[in-house]
């Protein structure tokens, strides 16, 4: 199971770019609007072998949309 699969199970819909042992979570919607919801990505991100994590809150007003 990837950690995408295991989000969506969470209830935390998300897309995510992986950079090696870094995980950069975008949010859709309010998908990390309280402490809970960001602890458990942190610890499912960890599980899964990521080191890092980066939630990007606004994909929007992102310095690089897309990459």
């Amino acid at each position: 199971m990837n950690l995408t699969t295991r989000l969506q199970q969470h209830g935390i819909a998300c897309r995510i770019e992986e950079r090696d042992r870094l995980a950069i979570i975008v949010a859709n919607q309010n998908s990390f609007s309280t402490a809970a919801a960001r602890a458990e990505i942190l610890r499912l991100a960890k599980e899964e072998g990521f080191t890092h994590v980066a939630l990007e809150l606004d994909p929007d007003g992102a310095a690089l949309p897309g990459n």
